[in-house]
């Protein structure tokens, strides 16, 4: 019996010897910008950024893990009118919601990569994600039938706003490697938390140009 558990260690040893004979770890930086919106309403994408560190590892010339921790904005914006019932002697007024969320996240995914040319290779890559919500301001500003206009501000994930702090969903992505040294990607990121009681979801879509060292 100790023979047989040797030989498994052995054999173990042996294996992640021979896998970290052609890992490939690398670091990387990016930045970009990015749309978001939440599903189920009627709302607008809303402009925003994601700045990331980043470490692929590589098990060979072509998979490998891919993670990274990003500060990435996102929520949405919203243009319409309130209408009120008859009693209230006021037919309508508008409303102008612009709600940006600050999360910290961390997505982890799988990628495969292959060679283009001698310049350039083509990374294909997809997962999930973990966030955390770490601030960001709801705005609304309303206008009144008679112009007059108040504005309405709270932190986005306060308790009066009720937005969760906590997301995770999916990700996706294809990324251009330029020399093993520069990037240009496009992801996407699909919310499968609700944000609020009601049914919603962030969708984020973003482009990055990045740095490997």
């Amino acid at each position: 019996m100790d023979k047989f558990i040797m030989k498994k260690i052995l054999l173990c040893l042996l294996l992640a010897l021979s896998i970290s004979g052609y890992a490939q770890v690398s670091w990387n930086v990016k930045a970009g910008a990015n749309l978001s919106k939440e599903t189920n309403s009627n709302v607008d994408m809303k402009l925003g950024y994601q700045l990331g560190v980043g470490m692929d590892y590589y098990f060979n010339e072509h998979w490998g893990i891919q993670s990274s921790l990003t500060l990435i904005t996102k929520g949405y914006k919203s243009k319409g009118n309130y209408y009120y019932p008859a009693e209230w002697n006021s037919d309508l007024s508008k409303y102008d919601k612009t709600e940006n969320r600050i999360y910290l996240g961390l997505p982890i995914a799988l990628a495969y990569k292959f060679r283009i040319s001698n310049n350039f290779k083509l990374v294909f890559h997809g997962g999930g994600y973990m966030s955390y919500g770490i601030g960001g301001k709801y705005k609304n500003k309303v206008i009144a039938k008679d112009n007059t206009s108040d504005t309405y501000k709270y932190n986005t994930f306060s308790s009066y706003s009720g937005t969760e702090k906590f997301d995770v969903g999916l990700s996706a992505g294809t990324t251009l490697e330029y020399l093993n040294k520069y990037t240009v990607g496009v992801i996407g990121e699909w919310g499968l938390k609700r944000t609020l009681a009601t049914d919603t979801r962030n969708h984020t879509y973003g482009i990055n140009i990045g740095y490997k060292f």
